[in-house]
């Protein structure tokens, strides 16, 4: 019970750092980070925007290509195959590389930071990234080993 407590307290313990102020207000009065790294931080937020951002655009895109594809069935329409079968490989195998970069961009952040960043959060975001990664690489794969055959 006194474990439970004692954890409770350390997950809480942000809290301490703000204050109401005359207004009644709460105010933060913690410590602060601010990014120190050697390239310019709007250059390096852009290219994690680029590498999450572009990853999740195209896996949300593989995403509507393959219920494109599902909605067919066994049997689909030369042309939804070609806009759909023929792109996944390669949307998917193009997504994991953009994943693999994300997690190895999001790697490097924390330790230019001197990893003083939230290692459990960053950490997390690596894994699924890592997680992500695998799987489309493997969808990738197992979308270029399904045998199609064409019917006139």
């Amino acid at each position: 019970m006194a474990d439970r407590e004692r954890e409770k307290k350390k997950k809480r313990a942000y809290l301490d750092d703000f204050e109401k102020d005359l207004n009644g207000n709460y105010q933060y009065r913690g410590a602060h980070y601010r990014y120190a790294g050697e390239h310019p931080h709007t250059r390096v937020l852009a290219l994690l925007w680029l590498f999450c951002g572009g990853g999740a655009a195209l896996a949300l895109y593989a995403v509507v290509l393959l219920v494109r594809l599902t909605r067919g069935g066994a049997r689909v329409r030369a042309y939804i195959h070609e806009q759909t079968a023929q792109k996944l490989p390669s949307l998917c195998r193009a997504t994991a590389v953009l994943c693999a970069a994300a997690s190895a961009g999001q790697g490097v952040a924390v330790f230019a930071a001197d990893a003083q960043m939230l290692w459990g959060m960053q950490g997390v975001f690596i894994l699924f990234e890592l997680l992500s990664c695998a799987a489309f690489a493997a969808a990738a794969l197992f979308l270029k080993r399904m045998p199609w055959e064409k019917e006139e």
